[in-house]
Formats: C-alpha cells, sequence, structure tokens
C-alpha cells in the first residue's frame, strides 16, 4: 500500500512540488526570454535612449545575494534538522528579499525624479517592465518564503523536511541567477 502512494505522490521520480517549482521556473525562463529578444531587437531603433542604470541597483543586487545566502543557510538547516539554523536562514532571506524589493522601488522613484519617465522612451519602458516583472516574481518567492517561515515556527514537520525548504532555496537562487542575468543585460545595453 505504501508503495502505491509513493508511485501516487511521484512523477518522473519527482515530487509534485519539484515538479512545481520546476515548471514554474521553466516558464519564467521563457518570458524573460521573450522580453529580453524583444529588447535586443528594439534597442536598434532610432528613438532608443538608453536609461542610466541607477547606482542602488549594486545594492539591490547585493540584497538579492544576501537572501540566497540565507536560504542556503536555510537549505543546509534542514538537512540537518537544526530547526534554529532554519529560523535564523529564513530571517536573513526573507529580510533581504523585502530589502531588494523596497530598494527596486526607491531606483524606480530616483527614475521618475530625474525624468526618466515609464513612457518618455522605449527604453524606459523596458526598463521599468524588466525590473518590475523580475520583482512581482521576487514577490511570489517573499509569499511562498512567508507561508514556509509560518509553517517552520509553528514547526510542522511537512514544511521542515529538506525537500520542502530546499525548493525555496532553489528558487531563491533561480531569482539570483535570473537578476543577474538581467542587469547584466541593462548594464551594457
Amino acid at each position: 500500500m505504501n508503495n502505491i502512494t509513493n508511485n501516487e505522490e511521484r512523477f518522473m521520480g519527482l515530487t509534485h512540488g519539484q515538479v512545481f517549482v520546476y515548471t514554474l521556473m521553466t516558464v519564467i525562463s521563457i518570458l524573460f526570454l521573450f522580453v529580453t529578444n524583444a529588447y535586443l531587437f528594439r534597442m536598434n531603433f532610432e528613438d532608443w535612449r538608453s536609461v542610466p542604470v541607477p547606482s542602488l541597483l549594486w545594492v539591490n543586487t547585493g540584497s538579492l545575494i544576501l537572501a540566497s545566502v540565507g536560504m542556503a543557510w536555510t537549505t543546509n538547516g534542514a538537512k540537518k534538522s537544526d530547526l534554529q539554523t532554519i529560523k535564523v536562514g529564513l530571517a536573513i532571506g526573507g529580510l533581504f528579499a523585502v530589502i531588494f524589493v523596497s530598494g527596486q522601488i526607491w531606483a524606480w522613484q530616483q527614475l521618475t525624479t530625474s525624468g526618466f519617465f515609464i513612457a518618455a522612451n522605449p527604453a524606459n519602458t523596458f526598463f521599468y517592465l524588466i525590473t518590475a516583472l523580475h520583482a512581482l516574481h521576487v514577490l511570489g518567492g517573499i509569499a511562498a518564503w512567508f507561508y514556509v517561515t509560518l509553517k517552520t515556527f509553528k514547526q510542522d514537520a511537512s514544511i521542515l523536511q529538506p525537500e520542502s525548504i530546499g525548493l525555496l532555496g532553489t528558487y531563491w537562487h533561480y531569482m539570483l541567477l535570473v537578476w543577474v542575468m538581467l542587469f547584466g543585460l541593462l548594464l551594457t545595453t
């Protein structure tokens, strides 16, 4: 009977949670590939005037790196069944993720204060689109983080499994990778 349950919980050797997260990351990758392709195509027109990349984005990048480090810490704590390490890692990861999104909002405010409005130029529109799409996906990660953190502090055994917490860590590392690629694109064009 137990084997039947285990077979029902897996798809191609993956749990339902893994299938969901990996499918989500695939869809997000396709979305950002389309946006990047449109960005690179559109920048070849004469009306394109590059947006100065706010220096605050470097701080935001550091915040996202620290959020990822916090999630790595959380994952390691889950592997060792160390509840205190899990809690500290979640706190670090969540704090720096919120700082990242707050920093993005602040960077947008700096740009608009300097006259770089969203509709003033196609480059502005793409800058806001790219950074906002990424921030929305980080907010989705923060929602998942909040759920996992709530369950962790209630000491819910189902969420404290290394596989469950590892999926959250995987998503954070993925969001960092996507951001590094997008930030590199914005810096070099």
